[in-house]
């Protein structure tokens, strides 16, 4: 998956823990968080390598990101293998190893990286999300709506499109057990129904893509192709297709739009592959 911004990859995203080459942050007056006493602690581990060996981690770190997102899987790998050798257990590059096994479709084992990480880090959002995207990708659609119903309550700002496309997935999953609950009027229309709630959470006014990607998704589940494609379009004309790349691979993830790892949803639930 890309990494894109604003928040790196649509799908898996990095960890919020960062190094520095050089000194520290000074501490601030509030109590801390978890996440950022277990921060402190790994910096300070960090801190205590020598200043050369700090700047080789980091500049390698930086060439992993920048391999996993050209999609170079293999060779993020092996830089990884290099960089672990003078810092092991980072929570940032344990989540870059997640993503590429989740590339792999080895969710079980990315599970496990993930886990550690989140031991390491604490409950960091951007591994959190990573978790609840494994149950996205792996059609656990139940567990998916409970892992991003959580995390969605510990972000501080509810307007962010890191938000906002978890909102998109949680209304992709409701739509997905509306479809499995179609020989089940009474369930598929309680599904529909919360998915409809959610994509009323932005209209075209507020400044986010989601909007456009909530009612695609709605078009899509009416089998209505033409009209969803129409939302994208206008989507990507208001905010640049630059600006909704991620909003375009959680529709891929889905399988409303084609791509080699984007069909397992259609295949297994339409009559026939969505087009673009």
């Amino acid at each position: 998956m890309k990494l894109l911004k604003p928040f790196l990859t649509a799908g898996l995203t990095l960890s919020l823990l960062q190094f520095s080459a050089g000194q520290d942050e000074p501490e601030k007056p509030r109590e801390k968080t978890d996440v950022e006493i277990k921060r402190d602690k790994l910096n300070e581990a960090f801190s205590n390598l020598p200043e050369e060996k700090r700047t080789a981690y980091l500049k390698g770190r930086q060439e992993a990101q920048r391999l996993f997102s050209k999609k170079r899987t293999f060779e993020t790998l092996m830089t990884i293998y290099e960089i672990e050798e003078i810092f092991p257990n980072d929570p940032a590059v344990l989540n870059l190893i997640g993503a590429v096994h989740v590339e792999f479709r080895d969710f079980d084992y990315a599970r496990l990286i993930f886990d550690r990480a989140v031991e390491l880090a604490g409950e960091d959002p951007k591994i959190l999300f990573n978790v609840a995207e494994i149950e996205f990708c792996s059609n656990n659609w139940e567990t998916c709506i409970q892992k991003f119903d959580y995390l969605i309550k510990k972000i501080d700002n509810p307007d962010s499109d890191f938000v906002n496309i978890m909102e998109l997935k949680r209304l992709l999953c409701f739509l997905a057990l509306a479809n499995e609950n179609k020989d089940n009027a009474q369930k598929r229309a309680e599904y529909l129904n919360k998915a409809k709630e959610i994509a009323k959470l932005h209209d075209y006014m507020d400044d986010t893509p989601f909007s456009y990607y909530a009612n695609a998704s709605l078009a899509y589940f009416e089998e209505d192709k033409i009209l969803a494609s129409e939302w994208v379009m206008r989507g990507k004309k208001v905010f640049g297709p630059a600006n909704t790349l991620s909003w375009d691979d959680t529709l891929v993830e889905f399988g409303y739009i084609e791509s080699h790892y984007g069909l397992h949803f259609s295949k297994a639930n339409r009559d026939e592959p969505a087009a673009p």
